[in-house]
């Protein structure tokens, strides 16, 4: 029964994905209002990643059916998947991480944080929503310290404000339980300095050339939430 729901919902990640796709294109269009012809957002995925939405979500969808079953928690994961694949595809083909998105993104997570099943004996000082506001505020609070060394370091293709927004929702939808938030962070972290060591060793980037880590911590979270319970 477990394989029969992980693939059903695995093939309804797939059709949302497609969704996901269709609503970013849309959604670049409506930030590009009113900005020049040099400052508009462009989102023309072509080749395979037309289809990285779709192939994430299904894949995605597909473990946390596996894992879970059905239920509360599988629901609110689906929920954060979608954002974080749009979140992903979208800072990949683009380097941006949409506003239209993001923030909403990180109300819905305060908001799932009141109907997530906590559990009690993993989390300080108490299992609610509170403690997804402070790992929330405090992971954005750590982030724009690095987006302001990255800027001196970089310069404005470091990291950049989207990247603090993108922390807010990590640390809103994973929480203090288990330090789950220091766990989704560190090893989105190590995914992307390994990538980055990896370009720059197969010479494909310079070393003081600037990769986008919004996906790393994507997959950081992603993985994180796949693996422990809230």
């Amino acid at each position: 029964m477990t394989a029969v729901i992980a693939v059903a919902w695995g093939l309804l990640g797939v059709a949302a994905g497609l969704g996901v796709n269709r609503f970013s294109r849309w959604l670049a269009g409506i930030e590009s209002r009113g900005l020049s012809r040099e400052e508009r957002i462009v989102y023309q995925p072509t080749g395979w990643q037309q289809w990285l939405e779709s192939a994430l979500a299904g894949i995605f969808f597909f473990l946390f059916a596996w894992r879970l079953g059905f239920g509360l928690l599988l629901l609110i994961d689906s929920v954060y998947v979608l954002i974080l694949v749009q979140v992903f595809a979208f800072d990949l083909n683009s380097r941006l991480i949409l506003d239209l998105v993001i923030l909403p993104g990180c109300a819905v997570a305060l908001i799932l944080s009141f109907i997530t099943p906590w559990t009690p004996a993993l989390s300080w000082p108490a299992p609610d929503w509170r403690t997804a506001a402070v790992a929330g505020v405090a992971t954005a609070a750590v982030f724009a310290l690095l987006v302001l060394v990255a800027t001196l370091i970089y310069g404005p293709e470091g990291m950049g404000i989207g990247d603090i927004k993108l922390a807010l929702f990590i640390g809103l939808a994973t929480g203090l339980t288990d330090f789950r938030v220091v766990r989704a962070i560190l090893l989105g972290v190590f995914l992307g300095g390994f990538v980055a060591i990896l370009l720059v060793v197969t010479r494909i980037r310079k070393m003081r050339q600037a990769i986008p880590y919004g996906p790393f911590l994507v997959l950081g979270t992603l993985i994180t939430l796949l693996l422990q319970r809230p």
